[in-house]
């Protein structure tokens, strides 16, 4: 089932007609795998995407990648490997595949067209069409969905977020993300001169709780519209480190906003 950029998929439905492990960049070949899939109806291409998927068939169990690595480079040994595990009993039933129909290169550098796998999470189920982003989106002007990437403890993941910005200022946002876990997560993103900043400290919610989340939500966009309207100043931070844990991420930014010279008389 597919949803606009994402699809739905059960795990064991997904098979690999072709494997390449080495794509040509310039006049090089370089470890860079490129996967048919199911009758080249879906397209993968990289390590990074590749271990999107791996990851994602096996979020409690990480598998070996080191040694995975070097099996994957032998194109024989490869499709039968990724084969073996999208049928492997333990691999998570279900799959959310965030997905790109477009132009692209083959692996011989080539023009192509396709739909091409960007990331991989694991799914509830493989219908699982996301109902509180897409009710919330219609209730807020200007809200959209988008693909969202976090590091929780023990994995990357990338799954669909609502994006709800501040009337008047598109830097200023409250993001919903989908259900990790049986929990909604909510964080409040301010982006200034660079950084990133945080006037509040993200919430987990359960999904049966729509009163307080949607409480939560309108007590988030009243603090960014009353922030807009304050000459607030923007220090300009070093960047974060990308493999932050989303909970640590949001614990400094918030801790960098209520640093700056200006929250005291914002606060006030």
């Amino acid at each position: 089932m597919r949803i606009g950029s994402w699809v739905f998929v059960r795990t064991e439905d997904l098979f690999v007609d072709n494997y390449f492990p080495y794509s040509k960049k310039g006049r090089n070949r370089i470890f860079q795998p490129y996967i048919y899939f199911s009758g080249g109806r879906m397209i993968l291409h990289g390590k990074r995407a590749l271990w999107s998927l791996l990851d994602a068939m096996f979020p409690n169990d990480p598998l070996p990648r080191k040694m995975l690595n070097e099996d994957l480079k032998d194109p024989l040994i490869g499709k039968d490997l990724l084969n073996g595990l999208l049928s492997d009993p333990d691999a998570w039933p279900h799959l959310r595949l965030h997905v790109r129909t477009g132009d692209w290169v083959d692996e011989r550098g080539k023009p192509n067209q396709g739909t091409y796998i960007l990331s991989v999470s694991p799914s509830s189920s493989d219908f699982d069409t996301t109902p509180s982003l897409l009710m919330l989106e219609k209730e807020y002007q200007q809200s959209y969905i988008m693909p969202f990437t976090l590091n929780t403890k023990t994995r990357l993941i990338t799954i669909p977020a609502l994006v709800i910005p501040c009337m008047g200022d598109n830097d200023s946002k409250v993001i919903l993300t989908d259900i990790i876990d049986g929990q909604h997560l909510i964080f409040t993103l301010i982006e200034k001169n660079g950084s990133g900043f945080r006037p509040k400290r993200y919430d987990s919610l359960p999904v049966s709780d729509t009163t307080n989340l949607l409480s939560n939500i309108e007590n988030r966009l009243k603090q960014l519209e009353n922030l807009s309207e304050t000459n607030y100043i923007w220090p300009k931070n070093n960047p974060l480190d990308a493999g932050m844990r989303y909970y640590e991420r949001d614990d400094l930014e918030y801790r960098r906003f209520v640093s700056s010279p200006s929250f005291n008389s914002f606060n006030s």
